[in-house]
């Protein structure tokens, strides 16, 4: 718009004779423009504006009239505009090169949040004493450049999500302990295998394994059921497990199949389970002894019951935590004879261990033989074994019961702890600590509703001033130097 608003304005300066051609330029310009302000040379306030268009509409530029010019710019277009309005064009002394240049980019204020960007130039029409300042409205070009960097903002945000998932996937994939590759089912062809596949296909470096066929790191017998896997695969999208044996070693495999689609084409990832051998077996029995040696040696207490809660089994810890002096004295006899309720306590552990086969931080008391008591938590769940089994966790709350303000009788924090209470406490008392804790939340919210303004929080609790204050000392929610 500007390049044809100087054309035509040389255009017309050139045929003008008089007076009213003039004005019939100084009108052409208001009607080409989006915006027009007059304003006076010397002060630079505003006499008059003049805008066209619904978006400029909602800007109130009338408000500018009385006001300085360089008082409505922002503060990065004020030392633009002051340049503007030193040299003004003479529309009866310029050329057509004057009036294509020196159109600057001038971010004025608005009632909005965002300011009001506009192209402008300043002109002289019939003298000095009023001069006219020009702009075009670049609000929508605004807008654009807007959601232009909030886009590319958006995707900066994907790629760097991308980029994170990526770094996961490659972490977990190549650390886990399970041999698995990645085959092109186009190519045929291994895209990505993690070390561990590598160690299984006896291969020294990994990146060996990278674009070598797939099916030739197995057996020629097993050939043809390999490409009938991956041409089902490909055609039909079904797959499914295959056992297959290793071409670099005697062992045998178990290819648990899952088609991935991406967008590169369908990939199928393979895992190479390794089928029970003597090896396995003896790493399985390693495995199991390193369990019952650190299930014996446990900083907490094990135990196995069958289900009327006979005890089979119990570490060292138990023995130390039932007062006992040797397993003998602990197998066989019902877990319940150390608990301090019995068979309430009992109760509760099996119908839970029904229900949910499993059940944490059942807080309890054990019973010695000396009748002394000890605070536990327990945690239990149910076997799979042909016969029904039952593990109990017991760990010793006790130091912990001594600093832990749960287990005094000052007032419960939150719902989880009062709890907790049930059982080490009367019932009539943790109904008290309820209301107590209840109580002292709504004070706790009203202040902070009130930002700390006592007699608002007690307007909004409903209770008198007096009242508040007294809640307060009680609660040890205020200054000693507070009185009701």
């Amino acid at each position: 718009m500007a390049v044809r608003l100087t054309w035509v304005i040389f255009k017309l300066k050139n045929d003008v004779e008089n007076a009213d051609q003039l004005t019939f330029l100084e009108g052409l310009i208001y009607g080409l423009c989006d915006l027009v302000v007059l304003y006076h040379p010397k002060t630079h306030k505003v006499l008059s504006v003049k805008s066209k268009g619904v978006e400029l509409a909602r800007l109130k530029l009338e408000s500018w009239v009385g006001k300085t010019l360089t008082d409505l710019t922002e503060i990065d277009s004020t030392n633009k505009l002051i340049k503007l309005l030193k040299t003004p064009t003479d529309l009866l002394h310029c050329k057509a090169k004057d009036l294509e240049e020196d159109w600057r980019h001038i971010n004025f204020t608005s009632s909005g949040t965002n300011s009001a960007p506009f192209l402008v130039k300043f002109f002289k029409l019939k003298s000095e004493e009023q001069l006219v300042m020009v702009a075009r409205d670049l609000g929508s070009m605004a807008k654009m450049q807007q959601k232009l960097m909030d886009t590319h903002r958006s995707m900066e945000r994907d790629y760097l999500r991308l980029r994170h998932m990526e770094s996961r996937y490659n972490a977990l994939f190549e650390s886990s302990s399970e041999p698995i590759v990645i085959v092109d089912l186009t190519t045929k062809k291994i895209n990505q295998a993690n070390s561990a596949a590598a160690k299984a296909l006896l291969l020294d470096d990994p990146k060996k394994i990278l674009g070598s066929d797939f099916a030739s790191h197995f057996s020629d017998e097993n050939r043809d059921e390999l490409e009938s896997l991956l041409g089902m695969a490909q055609t039909q999208g079904k797959v499914k497990n295959l056992k297959v044996k290793s071409l670099a070693s005697d062992l045998d495999f178990n290819l648990v199949s899952t088609l991935l689609v991406q967008e590169g084409g369908a990939h199928l990832m393979v895992r190479l389970n390794v089928k029970s051998t003597a090896p396995s077996a003896n790493l399985s029995q390693l495995t199991q002894a390193w369990f019952s040696d650190a299930l014996e040696k446990a900083p907490y207490g094990f135990v196995v019951t069958d289900a009327s809660g006979i005890v089979l089994s119990a570490n060292e810890e138990f023995v130390t935590l039932s007062g006992s002096f040797a397993k003998a004295q602990v197998l066989g006899k019902p877990l319940e004879s150390w608990l301090s309720r019995g068979g309430v306590d009992w109760g509760v552990l099996v119908n839970n261990l029904k229900q949910m086969s499993s059940l944490r931080n059942f807080a309890t008391e054990l019973l010695t033989p000396s009748s002394l008591t000890v605070e536990v938590e327990i945690s239990a769940s149910t076997l799979s074994t042909d016969e029904k089994r039952y593990a109990f966790f017991i760990r010793d709350v006790h130091r912990l019961s001594q600093t832990d303000p749960v287990a005094s009788s000052s007032m419960a924090g939150s719902v989880s702890q009062l709890a907790q209470l049930v059982g080490r406490m009367p019932m009539k008392d943790i109904v008290g600590e309820t209301s107590d804790m209840i109580e002292k939340m709504c004070i706790q919210s009203a202040l902070e509703l009130t930002q700390n303004n006592r007699a608002s929080a007690a307007e909004m609790l409903g209770l008198s001033r007096q009242s508040l204050y007294v809640k307060l000392h009680r609660y040890g929610m205020t200054d000693s130097s507070d009185k009701p």
